[in-house]
């Protein structure tokens, strides 16, 4: 069976959202959610037996600054990375129409940041600076509207493990967890609230090569996102996301 990749991974009301998403039209954001590959039965084998490819990111402007965070293990450098990432998140204090979004790892970084796609490419490319292969992990609630987020997962001694980049969280029992486990036991995630533990009912994976040349382009706040932040949407899509409409809002 086909892999479902793209927008529309987790449904159509999301595919709708995602495609109204505040990046820049053809930046490298964009481009990893038209690509990311949705994580299930079908996928599984693709995403998790490969042989791990682990550049050489000698040549990323981050390089050396990535080097600060070398632990005496894999685990301990994955942990130092998620805490210095989520310790910006924590202490981002941005109103939402002054913030902008996407650019290159190091504007993210100098600018400071506690949007969830932006930290995840950050991190993943400090992992990948550490000689940790990393992805991003986009994750849905479809079961309520707007409720989705990006995490990573690091591959350190010999498994996929999530790392979250906002919160602080590296995910482990005896063993890294990856997105796979997370999403089909729960049990992992009891810990945490309800909203968060939900978030973990798709996920999607997000390769990210940044040798490669993509669109950085900076952006800011759209209309589709304005009207999201500034209304109480309760859990319910707003502007006929699930009718595979928007409303007077444009889709790219």
């Amino acid at each position: 069976m086909k892999m479902q990749t793209g927008y529309d991974v987790f449904g159509k009301a999301y595919g709708v959202m995602l495609r109204n998403d505040l990046h820049a039209p053809g930046s490298i954001d964009r481009k990893l959610m038209q690509n990311m590959v949705l994580l299930n039965g079908q996928s599984y084998d693709s995403l998790y037996q490969p042989s791990i490819v682990l550049l050489d990111m000698h040549t990323h402007e981050l390089y050396e600054f990535a080097q600060s965070f070398q632990g005496k293990s894999s685990r301990q450098t994955v942990q130092n990375i998620v805490r210095y990432c989520s310790d910006i998140a924590l202490n981002y204090n941005v109103p939402f129409e002054q913030m902008l979004f996407g650019g290159t790892e190091k504007e993210i970084l100098q600018r400071g940041t506690d949007w969830c796609a932006d930290m995840a490419r950050v991190g993943v490319v400090l992992l990948m600076c550490c000689g940790i292969p990393a992805r991003i992990v986009n994750l849905a609630n479809p079961a309520k509207a707007y409720h989705g987020h990006a995490v990573v997962e690091a591959f350190y001694e010999g498994k996929y493990g999530v790392c979250d980049l906002i919160y602080g969280y590296c995910f482990y029992d005896k063993r890294p967890l990856g997105a796979y486990e997370l999403v089909h036991n729960k049990a992992y995630l009891s810990a945490y609230s309800k909203d968060y533990a939900q978030l973990y009912s798709m996920a999607a994976i997000s390769q990210y090569n940044p040798l490669e040349q993509h669109c950085y382009q900076v952006s800011g706040p759209n209309a589709y996102y304005l009207r999201l932040i500034n209304t109480n949407h309760q859990g319910k899509w707003l502007m006929g996301e699930n009718e595979g409409e928007s409303g007077d809002i444009p889709i790219d």
